[in-house]
């Protein structure tokens, strides 16, 4: 009988469209009245550092007599030089998650290339560069244990033998292979060079950005290489550091929350070394990562069945490249008495596709067969009788070598390779600490990370500083090489200027108009600027039996879509009343492909009798959801826009449950929910300017080797910024830069030209989902493609002027800069800094052209700013614009209008985070991924491979919208 408990079906994404921002007529009740928070430091806190703000001060104001490109161009790369520092808005003081570093005067440091022979990977290239730090000519060295080696000494170069044996062992084993190592010397690192070159205002122009950029590497690896030597931490993409046990120093114990399903989750921290004005400083922020639950693999195996029933594949999908210990064996000791382990990775399940090439192959009686069915060929070890071999179950194997019972409820799995297969019972296998997984989380795991990293600003900081920098070996007690490198990390958190921007007033039909309080507002007594008319319409009503759920019958559901119709109609659209609505009952026994049958009929027999249909969900399952979208968006051109039942039935608050969706409504019929006054909106009121948002999104883990990746662009058709209908295309996966840019802009421009009769003169880029590294590469790539675009489609005389003048700035949310308030009356409710907080000095750089903005208020956890990076500027820049500026200077006008446009994301009555272009690009992108479900989220009933798929040019037109939604916000 299975240990396996089969789940009731639910879960996964889906839900009624959601995404950051939320939104409703509510909107919070317009504002709250904010109480005393905690902050850190109690209110006590150091100015911001004064050589930093003169030397800032200091270039402003030689700026114009610098020589040649320096004073237009950044110094660092071919990007826009920053114009000015923002001067607007209330200034407060606030604490960065950052802290100095501090070198010795004209500190050296010399950078070595490291090969390993013969070719080493992972773990075991890492245990390889272990064994060679013993070498005494490389002790006190540091490295990221890949392929670079700092130190202070400069050595001559290095080969040695290295010969191999695990952690534990004091001896080699006899089949181990020595490996040769060489290192080389490729460069000196002179720190106190990069130190003067950040702070002079006339930096040489021959220390080159890749020169600072090595520096900047190797300090990293120094800086990481305490907290990668630790063997009780886990380090996630290099720079992630995670304590599962006890740390080194023994003064600090892994944070360990349960996710359920057998994983858990560890609070650890991010470390990164960054140039900046006049100082090097190290960017220090809590962070979260996914654990497999330590302990007997079978109690993992229960706790994974209890939840996911029987299925194996999935199963398989899950234990994939875990490590386990196997305890079948006699225990071994090394000389100092601790126990040498023996550990596997699972590879797979036994399948009976194991093994075919061997002379012997196993037989594998089904995939994911018990100890009972998998027998192998055993040979006799009887040096009198060779080749006396038999095959032999596995169940019989332990039980005859090892005395041990085996449970043949539970899987065999391989711990060799598909070629050739090992064996071994789950019973003797111990997952082993300090794992991290790549593996989806399930809402319900989601909704535990959320509530185990969400956490209020003032303790994420006293973390950082406390636990921290004990973990990374930043504070003097733990961390010897770092003074022996000459280097000291200033244990003290950094403070910078920042300023508190205005919010705009928001206007609605006719002269009316709000004042958003703490960056929300709600639509009491107005109507939305332009209401849409809503030609038929009527309701889907799913469920998964026909007993009646949170919806109580079709007179109950009657009831409610009239009251749905009614808050439409107050809100400013034109709205008749509804076809009766349809119910769907899905077969719970049926597969997933089943029940899209189901959907897509019925939507089949809507086509072309209605334009909207309201989506009445059982539950948030994704295939639901997912099915629906690619129904209306794609097959049948229906609007839908979904609500999860138990949530629109509750009658407590449903009027703003309503509220929200009828945002969305009137977004989808191409209407106009709120604006702004002109004066805020700057150049963009005068019509002539298009706002575009660009946005790639790639295959998550455990989507299809051969998954793609989907970009997606959206524009503003006019002056309001209330439509940003979009392009989809389907690329090569994990490929950042958009490929078929050109033919995706040309598509928004003839849509502009044919709403305004004329082609716009400006046109203003968000791009979203670009790292830091990547800048160079947007410019090559991205920026001649768009220029491709205005060639065929400008006129030559047009482009001879100079038209469109076109800007381009980097949205970055996945950085690691936070802001803590540093006064209580200068904190919001939550304790995070005011919503229309900017920060352009400090912890930026003066030679290039960036901001954080935190337009929005965080109701809870810690407030991340967006981060707005100029690639390119030929619109906003000094002398650029036509008419004067509203504001002391370009910075100003760039922030303040960034920050005004967070007030019209179409489906919120607050302001959001990042600017309304690279969300939107953002929600198409995952609307995408709906469609392309089968490549993202392969079938639970598949095998047990994630190889295979269609290739990205067969799947464009599960991504071609149809004609009738294609030029609206149906990703909305």
């Amino acid at each position: 009988m299975s240990v396996f408990q089969p789940r009731g079906r639910g879960g996964g994404r889906g839900g009624g469209d959601r995404g950051r921002g939320g939104g409703g007529r509510g909107g919070g009740r317009g504002g709250f009245q904010a109480g005393p928070a905690e902050v850190f430091g109690d209110g006590k806190f150091p100015p911001p550092n004064q050589n930093v703000t003169k030397t800032e001060d200091s270039y402003m104001a030689q700026k114009p007599t610098l020589t040649g490109s320096m004073a237009g161009m950044s110094v660092a790369a071919d990007f826009p030089a920053r114009p000015a520092y923002g001067t607007r808005g209330k200034p407060v003081v606030l604490w960065a998650n950052y802290y100095e570093l501090e070198a010795a005067k004209n500190l050296i440091i010399y950078r070595y290339h490291v090969a390993v022979s013969p070719e080493a990977k992972g773990r075991k290239l890492k245990r390889v560069i272990e064994l060679l730090l013993e070498d005494p000519r490389l002790i006190n060295s540091a490295t990221d244990f890949k392929a670079i080696l700092v130190s202070r000494k400069k050595l001559t170069d290095v080969e040695v033998e290295v010969a191999y044996r695990s952690e534990f062992e004091d001896d080699p084993r006899p089949d181990d292979k020595p490996f040769r190592v060489k290192v080389q010397l490729t460069g000196e690192m002179d720190i106190s060079a990069l130190v003067n070159h950040l702070r002079s205002v006339q930096p040489d122009p021959n220390f080159r950005a890749d020169n600072k950029m090595q520096v900047i590497q190797s300090l990293n690896i120094l800086l990481g290489h305490y907290a990668q030597s630790d063997p009780l931490t886990t380090t996630i993409a290099s720079n992630k550091h995670f304590v599962f046990g006890t740390n080194q120093a023994g003064n600090r114990r892994a944070v360990e929350y349960d996710l359920g399903k057998g994983l858990s989750a560890l609070r650890g921290y991010f470390r990164s070394a960054r140039p900046s004005t006049g100082r090097i400083l190290v960017n220090v922020n809590v962070s979260h990562a996914v654990f497999f639950k330590p302990g007997p693999l079978v109690e993992l195996i229960k706790i994974f069945g209890a939840a996911y029933g029987t299925n194996l594949f999935q199963l398989e999908r899950f234990l994939k490249k875990v490590r386990v210990e196997t305890n079948h064996l006699p225990v071994k000791k090394n000389k100092a008495g601790k126990k040498i382990p023996k550990v596997k990775t699972i590879i797979a399940l036994a399948s009976k596709n194991d093994g075919t090439g061997l002379p012997h192959p196993p037989r594998v009686a089904r995939f994911g067969a018990n100890a009972k069915e998998v027998e192998f060929w055993f040979e006799s070890t009887d040096k009198k009788k060779p080749g006396n071999g038999r095959y032999i179950t596995v169940f019989d194997f332990f039980k005859t070598q090892y005395k041990i019972q085996l449970n043949t409820a539970f899987p065999v799995m391989n711990v060799g390779t598909r070629p050739n297969p090992t064996y071994m019972p789950v019973d003797c296998c111990m997952v082993i600490p300090g794992q991290s997984s790549m593996k989806k989380l399930d809402p319900d795991q989601t909704a535990e990370m959320i509530r185990f990293a969400c956490r209020k600003p003032h303790l994420n900081a006293q973390s950082i500083t406390s636990d921290g920098l004990a973990v990374l070996g930043f504070d003097a007690n733990s961390n010897s090489n770092l003074g022996l490198f000459g280097i000291n990390v200033n244990t003290n958190m950094i403070t910078v200027p920042g300023r508190i921007l205005p919010p705009p007033v928001v206007k609605y039909q006719g002269t009316n108009s709000v004042s958003p309080r703490g960056g929300q507002w709600n639509m009491m007594g107005v109507k939305f600027t332009h209401g849409s008319k809503v030609p038929t319409w009527t309701s889907i009503w799913i469920t998964r039996s026909k007993r009646n759920g949170p919806i109580q019958g079709e007179d109950h559901l009657a009831a409610i879509m009239g009251e749905f119709r009614d808050m439409m109609n107050a809100s400013g659209l034109g709205v008749p009343p509804p076809l009766k609505g349809k119910n769907i009952v899905l077969d719970v026994g049926q597969s997933a492909l089943s029940n899209e049958e189901l959907i897509d009929n019925m939507f089949k027999m809507a086509s072309g009798k209605v334009q909207l249909i309201v989506v009445i969900l059982p539950d948030t399952d994704a295939a639901v959801y997912n099915a629906i979208k690619y129904a209306g968006d794609i097959k049948y051109g229906i609007h839908t826009v979904c609500a999860v039942a138990s949530k629109i039935a509750k009658e407590q608050r449903r009027d703003q449950y309503l509220a929200n969706i009828a945002l969305k409504v009137n977004s989808k019929l191409r209407g106009s929910n709120q604006t702004l006054d002109t004066q805020r909106l700057g150049i963009i009121a005068e019509g002539k300017t298009m706002v575009v948002g660009i946005d790639v999104t790639h295959p998550s883990p455990g989507s299809l080797s051969s998954a793609p990746s989907v970009a997606a662009i959206v524009a503003s058709i006019d002056s309001t910024l209330s439509q940003f209908p979009c392009e989809l295309s389907v690329q090569e996966g994990r490929k950042e830069m958009v490929t078929d840019l050109s033919e995706m802009m040309r598509s928004r421009l003839r849509l502009w030209r044919d709403k305004n009769k004329a082609l716009p003169e400006n046109i203003l880029v968000y791009r979203d989902g670009v790292s830091e590294g990547q800048y160079q590469v947007l410019k090559d790539d991205e920026i001649p493609s768009l220029r491709k675009a205005f060639d065929g489609i400008y006129t030559a005389d047009q482009r001879k002027k100079g038209l469109p003048k076109l800007s381009v700035i980097v949205v970055g949310k996945r950085h690691h800069t936070r802001f803590y308030a540093t006064r209580q009356d200068e904190a919001d409710r939550s304790g995070n800094p005011n919503n229309g907080t900017v920060v352009d000095r400090g912890v930026t750089s003066m030679w290039n052209w960036d901001f954080f903005l935190q337009a929005h208020t965080c109701l809870q956890g810690t407030a991340k700013p967006a981060h707005y990076y100029v690639v390119l500027d030929e619109i906003f820049g000094k002398g650029m614009l036509k008419k004067p500026h509203p504001f002391p200077n370009a910075a100003d006008t760039l922030e303040d209008l960034t920050h005004n446009m967070c007030y019209l994301f179409t489906r919120a009555t607050k302001a959001v985070s990042i600017c309304p272009p690279a969300y939107y690009a953002d929600l198409a992108c995952e609307r995408a991924r709906c469609y392309l479900h089968r490549e993202y989220e392969p079938s639970q009933s598949g095998g047990s491979s994630v190889s295979g798929g269609a290739q990205p040019s067969t799947l464009e037109s599960d991504v071609k919208v149809h004609d009738r939604l294609k030029d609206s916000m149906f990703y909305i």
